[in-house]
């Protein structure tokens, strides 16, 4: 069947139409900008899609690596300054079965590390037990092992996450009359068990803390702590945090001494705290309220590392410097790297 246009007359209009010049350059005219704004469409399409993707990915990464007050009340501007980098620890994916498989594995550990009498027995139980092992034998020589004051009634919290780069079980044990206790598991690359992560189980101290505030010992030390924001300093320029040190795991014990130290706002370090608060309060799902066990409402776990005055002042009490902040959470991992 042929075409209509085939069966369309050509009238004495179309002819003189085809044979003016002008006709020809009109169309051609008409073609040209007709291709002109489809172009632009496409490209101003093509621009737009590439801004969004780009704006995606951005705020992907930026809510990986970085937060600002900005961004976590809502208002995502991806070219804020200031940018503060923080240690995030992702979900780690397992499967429900073998979800299931861990939790027991992780139960039974804990079970045979609280059981275990003989040190060297207990560190067969733990990460990095080749380098734990001294400091379980210093720590232990002035402090009693960690022991089952009560029944266990069951597990209350099990989380899996990424932390420092490597899978990380958190398990929270409840006990039928005594506190909560916390465990922490990384796989062993020899031989793929999990096994306690020693110094995050027992708030290993390097230095013993009452000392060290009274003006014992080194000037400078390393010490796993609660900060919590204080009063602001006179002038306003700087954060204030009391800094508090843990008792024995599953107890509710504080430490006595609980000395204060000032950040300055405006520098990457209180900057930085500023942020890991403002993430503590403001995210559901917090990586730093990952067991909720027995830590006190705005406290926030934290590795420092401090350095002690020469000498007291007049009131017989010594001044303390934030001098580093070793990292998020009491975890044993950047140390033993």
């Amino acid at each position: 069947m042929s075409d209509l246009s085939e069966n369309t007359p050509v009238t004495s209009r179309m002819k003189e139409g085809r044979g003016r010049p002008g006709g020809t350059s009109v169309s051609r005219i008409l073609s040209v900008i007709f291709f002109l704004a489809a172009l632009g469409v496409f490209l101003g399409g093509a621009f737009s899609g590439f801004r969004k993707h780009q704006a995606a990915k951005d705020s992907s990464e930026a809510a990986r690596i970085c937060a600002t007050p900005e961004m976590l009340s809502g208002k995502v501007n991806i070219a804020l300054k200031d940018k503060v980098d923080y240690s995030f620890w992702p979900p780690h994916y397992v499967p429900p079965m073998e979800r299931q498989d861990l939790l027991r594995q992780c139960l039974q550990t804990a079970q045979q590390y609280l059981s275990s009498g003989d040190m060297v027995q207990k560190s067969s139980f733990v990460w990095n037990s080749l380098e734990a092992l001294p400091l379980m034998v210093k720590h232990y020589a002035v402090t009693k092992p960690e022991v089952m004051l009560s029944r266990p009634a069951g597990p209350k919290k099990f989380v899996l996450l990424e932390v420092e780069g490597y899978p990380c079980a958190q398990l929270l044990v409840a006990f039928t009359d005594s506190p909560d206790m916390e465990f922490c598991f990384f796989q062993d690359e020899k031989d793929g068990l999990w096994k306690l992560d020693w110094q995050q189980f027992a708030r290993y101290q390097p230095q013993n803390w009452e000392d060290f505030v009274r003006g014992k010992g080194e000037e400078m030390g390393e010490f796993r702590v609660w900060m919590i924001r204080d009063r602001m300093s006179e002038s306003r320029d700087d954060y204030a945090y009391r800094l508090i040190a843990p008792g024995m795991n599953g107890t509710n014990d504080r430490s006595i001494a609980r000395p204060m130290v000032y950040v300055p706002k405006k520098s990457d370090m209180g900057k930085r705290l500023f942020m890991l608060f403002k993430i503590d309060e403001e995210m559901l799902n917090s990586p730093y309220k990952v067991l909720d066990a027995n830590d006190d409402r705005g406290a926030l776990r934290v590795r420092v590392l401090l350095s002690r005055s020469k000498e007291p002042n007049r009131k017989g009490e010594y001044s303390f410097t934030l001098v580093k902040l070793l990292g998020e959470g009491w975890y044993g991992l950047s140390a033993a790297k």
